[in-house]
């Protein structure tokens, strides 16, 4: 079952607990389903008045700082923190590379050689005064050269960091994304080098009216390398609670308040860029041998790409507003799982036959027998493998997007762009848009949509070709006699200018 399914068939189902709180503590009871046994001891708490400590549980935990950045970690975190598409960092990261600011970014290592340790000093110290971090408040010198330094973790390309003309990076022409992926990767590079988040996390379980209720507490110790990460990524407050006095076992506390909270339970979350390359990336590993090099669905340099062919193709949609964005199947998309045999749908099969190709590479596995085995898997499919009822006309069908600006007829989404459905109207928006692509920008159902409903969109972070500025205007749409759109800029306080549709 997919995603989507797990999310649609979903039911939400009511729970109740009951919240105390004792000597500075609000502990929580379990969940409830039935209110009437919430609410019982809610009554026997309240006779009681107090609680009895059972537990208390000090753990001092520590949390190494993070791996340098490989293409999907960099991926990851570009699209959880600055709402970026797996294609827009690599994009964003090629045009660093070419400006020889940070080193090969389609790469799928984490470490560096051990050759380079006596760089990576310097090149920690550029990146740390280029971003304003004064002295006292960072190590260029790494605690753990295990942890970044390891030659046989190194394959054909090591980690991405800067270049040390990132300290003469002021005088290059970069966007706005691309100094944030700069930005990113330096301090990456700077928290590598840092001391360990070191914190205490206390858990209290007490005891009333036969149930047992917990509270658990944290009090960092050691900032580390989440003092310099926060400083420029800084973390939501999570709901996590400290007190000073933490009681002992047996203590009896007077109970101060407590009442019942009603909830419901959550549906899973729809993927975003971030969860999906993550799943990508250990799909079927359970099933590959522990010293296999390559794991999971595509590489590191190919899977921004599967993502976005899926998304021209019409089986998966971006949704959502700002940031977010989360990643959704279509209609076309659940049809095309239901049609296809399972076999097909099997990561391990894909991780199988990655690892296999490494092979070929290394001269271990003979191609004949690689595609010997592929052509015996297809004859069999093909032989045994059964329609699905009605996926034909389900696969065929195409989404209604808005009306034609010019003859009024609807204008459907198929694989390769939006059609006007009047076959004697010329209107067409194609996806791989010639007039977008020279502003840098893509295409998407939700610019399309708003471009048939409003004759305009507003564009921002547009592209210069020949300068490599960027600038917000408003893209005007327009059509010809012959139904053809045609774009032009509006910019604030100019005079209308643009470019024709080009095909």
């Amino acid at each position: 079952m997919n995603q989507n399914t797990h999310i649609e068939v979903f039911k939400p189902e009511p729970f109740w607990t009951v919240q105390i709180s004792a000597g500075g503590i609000t502990a929580t009871s379990r969940r409830f389903q039935g209110r009437e046994n919430a609410e019982e001891l809610l009554q026997q708490c309240k006779e009681e008045g107090n609680v009895m400590i059972k537990t208390v549980e000090i753990k001092e935990k520590a949390e190494r700082p993070p791996l340098l950045y490989d293409l999907t970690s960099l991926q990851r975190d570009a699209n959880r923190i600055l709402g970026f598409t797996a294609q827009q960092t690599l994009d964003y990261c090629q045009s660093l590379y070419e400006k020889k600011l940070i080193t090969y970014p389609r790469t799928d290592s984490r470490y560096l050689t051990e050759d380079m340790q006596h760089t990576i000093p310097d090149l920690a110290y550029g990146a740390a005064t280029q971003y304003g971090l004064q002295e006292g408040r960072f190590r260029s010198e790494p605690i753990r050269k295990d942890a970044i330094f390891d030659s046989s973790k190194v394959t054909d390309h090591y980690a991405i960091i800067p270049t040390k003309s990132i300290s003469d990076s002021d005088g290059i022409t970069l966007s706005s994304a691309e100094k944030a992926i700069l930005q990113l990767i330096a301090v990456r590079l700077l928290c590598v080098m840092q001391e360990d988040y070191r914190y205490t996390e206390t858990g209290i379980k007490m005891s009333c009216g036969r149930e047992e209720f917990s509270w658990k507490g944290k009090n960092v110790l050691q900032y580390g390398w989440k003092q310099i990460w926060n400083s420029f990524y800084p973390e939501k407050k999570r709901d996590e609670e400290h007190i000073d006095a933490i009681p002992s076992e047996d203590m009896i506390l007077d109970i101060d308040s407590a009442e019942l909270n009603e909830g419901r339970t959550s549906p899973p979350k729809h993927f975003t860029e971030d969860m999906l390359l993550s799943a990508m990336e250990t799909a079927g590993a359970e099933d590959m041998p522990e010293d296999a090099e390559r794991k999971g669905l595509g590489t590191p340099a190919t899977r921004a790409g599967i993502i976005e062919k899926l998304i021209q193709r019409g089986y998966i949609e971006r949704k959502g507003e700002k940031k977010t964005k989360y990643l959704m199947a279509t209609d076309k998309g659940n049809a095309l799982i239901a049609v296809m045999p399972e076999q097909i749908k099997s990561p391990s099969m894909t991780a199988e036959w990655e690892q296999k190709l490494l092979q070929i590479e290394r001269g271990e596995y003979e191609p004949k027998d690689f595609m010997d085995g592929i052509k015996g898997m297809i004859t069999n499919l093909v032989m045994t493998s059964k329609q699905e009822k009605g996926v034909e006309t389900l696969m065929n069908r195409n989404k209604v997007i808005g009306i034609c600006p010019h003859c009024g007829a609807e204008v459907l989404e198929k694989q390769k762009g939006w059609f006007c459905s009047n076959h004697e109207c010329r209107f067409i928006l194609w996806k791989d848009n010639a007039y977008f692509a020279k502003i840098g920008k893509r295409i998407t159902p939700e610019i399309v949509e708003k471009l048939l409903t409003d004759k305009e969109v507003s564009m921002k972070g547009c592209k210069n070709q020949k300068t490599g500025k960027t600038y917000d205007a408003d893209l005007l749409l327009s059509t010809e006699a012959d139904g053809r759109p045609q774009f032009a800029m509006k910019f604030p306080d100019r005079k209308e200018g643009g470019g024709k549709w080009q095909k």
